[in-house]
């Protein structure tokens, strides 16, 4: 493999736009076969604790898939992403119609009081500790009384797993390698690189690299609790996910990677 280099070495990302150079690359890397499942499954929680219909805001919507879960369940549907990469992918998916802000948590998108707040697939976990408190009053104050407020949080299992190795997937024109780093940040948090090596179109057996840094934190399910409390939550649901994909109605971080958390505004 011949490795040709850009003009200049890609940045690693800045905190406001994490995934920017990688996402033409974003779905490969995940490639949840069942995810259309797993997202049909979290929306159908919602809807038991009240989550029916009216406006909703998808908070780190990405590519878009999620927020499209939502417009196709029903929802008048918003949705925004640090990221203006990955906000041009859900454009692209979403068509011109659906408002899509750029924001980032402890800010989101400006609008009405919305009946539902998404926010799915690790966005909790990007926060830093000391911006969860802030992070969560900020999505209750999106919320209209009786509003539903569901998210995911990521156990140590997942920090020792999916942060702790590094592996690599591709096909014929991209190929990806996470590498797990054994850095933490001021936070704590646990940080990985991921490089993606692109086919050059014009030059067979030739490559271009981009790296990105990640950067997750674990908020222990205690803390969670408490910045719920402190937004005016009320907590109704903590469930278990675990890795391959079936949900518990409880929660073991020795067994699940994921806590799903659904909390009401009153």
């Amino acid at each position: 493999m011949t490795l040709i280099q850009p003009d200049e070495l890609a940045e690693k990302e800045t905190p406001m736009a994490p995934y920017d150079v990688m996402a033409p690359h974003y779905e490969l890397f995940v490639e949840a076969t069942d995810y259309p499942r797993w997202l049909a499954g979290l929306l159908a929680l919602a809807v038991d604790h009240g989550a029916r219909d009216g406006r909703a805001l998808d908070v780190g919507c990405g590519t878009g898939r999620s927020l499209e879960a939502l417009l196709a369940a029903g929802f008048d549907a918003a949705g925004c992403d640090p990221s203006t990469g990955m906000m041009a992918l859900a454009r692209e998916r979403l068509g011109p119609d659906v408002d899509l802000q750029t924001a980032a948590l402890p800010d989101v998108a400006s609008g009405p009081p919305v009946n539902l707040i998404t926010a799915i697939n690790d966005i909790i976990n990007c926060v830093p500790p000391s911006d969860l408190d802030a992070s969560i009053a900020a999505l209750a104050g999106r919320l209209a009384p009786g509003g539903v407020l569901l998210f995911d949080a990521n156990t140590p299992l997942t920090f020792s797993g999916f942060f702790g190795r590094t592996f690599c997937r591709g096909n014929d024109e991209v190929f990806l390698v996470w590498q797990s780093l054994l850095d933490r940040d001021e936070e704590g948090g646990y940080c990985a690189d991921l490089h993606a090596f692109t086919a050059d179109p014009d030059r067979f057996g030739s490559w271009t690299r981009a790296v990105t840094h990640h950067v997750q934190h674990h908020h222990p399910h205690e803390r969670m609790v408490a910045a719920l409390a402190s937004a005016g939550l009320e907590l109704r649901l903590v469930m278990g996910q675990r890795d391959d994909g079936p949900r518990d109605s409880f929660c073991d971080e020795t067994i699940h990677t994921k806590r799903v958390y659904v909390a009401r505004l009153p």
